[in-house]
């Protein structure tokens, strides 16, 4: 995984992993599934029965894609899921969710790819599922928008749902109180912007938009988190500026939100935290006599450690 260096306060540089986009939008899409369904398969939305949950059947996709077919398993940069979606009349429906969430043009065939798996999901367990791809960046202009192949007078041709975002407009989505719209948005502004200052200026003002909104704690929260790991500020001295506004909000109530950052640094306070704790328990159990070995072999400490106890 690659590394991204990060400065933190005014001379100090610490090395962060870089973030899982892919990750980062499997999160979102769990989080945020039937307000998605809303927004982007009106139809089969209205037919769910949204009082329950929807599953998402990581192993029966693991299963279908156990092929000996090399580049389906590859590509770093899209997410996909088969979601199986209750619907109210006590049926369900499969769902086939692929999202594109590479920068840029390229990603190899992606109507070759969603016909594959239609393919082999109907082949596997005889069902026709419904197909949805969300394309996050550019696709090459030339690009058809459906697979078909012709081969010795057989055709195929397969249409599936299909959602560039570079295609939304932006006041729709910044007017929309669907909370995945402005995740979309975000995705949007991210991919065109390359300057710090663009996308500090994205940045707060997606936050001021989310601090008005009358969405819950939690969900503000989550989506304050995927702004700024998708918008992806740089700069240190910008990051300052932003983190201060943070606060700002915080303190007025309006976004109960801990910043990446400060994530990273109460991880840290926790592990510290946790070790503060076992060498405790370890100076009372060596005074209770228990062996050093025992100790450190419980408590999650070195032997060495828990011998340094002792002075």
């Amino acid at each position: 995984m690659g590394k991204i260096e990060t400065e933190i306060g005014d001379s100090m540089v610490q090395t962060l992993e870089r973030f899982d986009y892919d990750g980062l939008w499997k999160d979102m899409i769990k989080r945020f599934f039937w307000q998605m369904l809303e927004m982007v398969l009106l139809e089969l939305y209205r037919d769910a029965d949204t009082n329950k949950e929807p599953e998402f059947l990581d192993k029966e996709f693991r299963d279908i894609l156990n092929t000996a077919d090399p580049s389906i398993h590859t590509s770093p940069h899209y997410a996909d899921y088969v979601i199986k979606v209750p619907l109210k009349n006590g049926g369900e429906e499969w769902l086939i969710l692929h999202v594109e969430v590479q920068q840029g043009k390229g990603g190899g065939d992606l109507n070759f790819r969603m016909y594959h798996y239609k393919s082999l999901i109907f082949a596997h367990y005889m069902k026709d599922p419904v197909a949805l791809a969300i394309i996050t960046g550019k696709r090459p202009e030339s690009e058809a928008k459906h697979y078909s192949h012709i081969h010795y007078g057989t055709e195929s041709l397969y249409r599936y749902n299909r959602l560039t975002l570079m295609d939304l407009k932006d006041e729709e989505l910044l007017a929309s109180n669907n909370p995945i719209a402005l995740a979309f948005y975000a995705a949007k502004v991210a991919s065109q912007s390359k300057e710090e200052l663009q996308k500090y200026t994205y940045l707060r003002t997606l936050t001021e938009l989310l601090a008005d909104r009358g969405w819950n704690m939690n969900d503000k929260r989550d989506l304050m988190l995927f702004l700024e790991r998708i918008i992806n500020l740089r700069d240190a001295q910008l990051r300052r500026q932003y983190r201060e506004y943070q606060q700002k909000l915080n303190e007025e109530g309006k976004i109960v939100y801990v910043s990446v950052m400060d994530e990273y640094y109460l991880e840290k306070a926790r592990e510290e935290a946790k070790q503060e704790m076992a060498k405790e328990i370890a100076k009372n159990l060596l005074a209770d006599g228990i062996s050093p070995d025992i100790i450190a072999k419980n408590a999650g400490l070195s032997l060495k450690q828990v011998h340094s106890l002792k002075n």
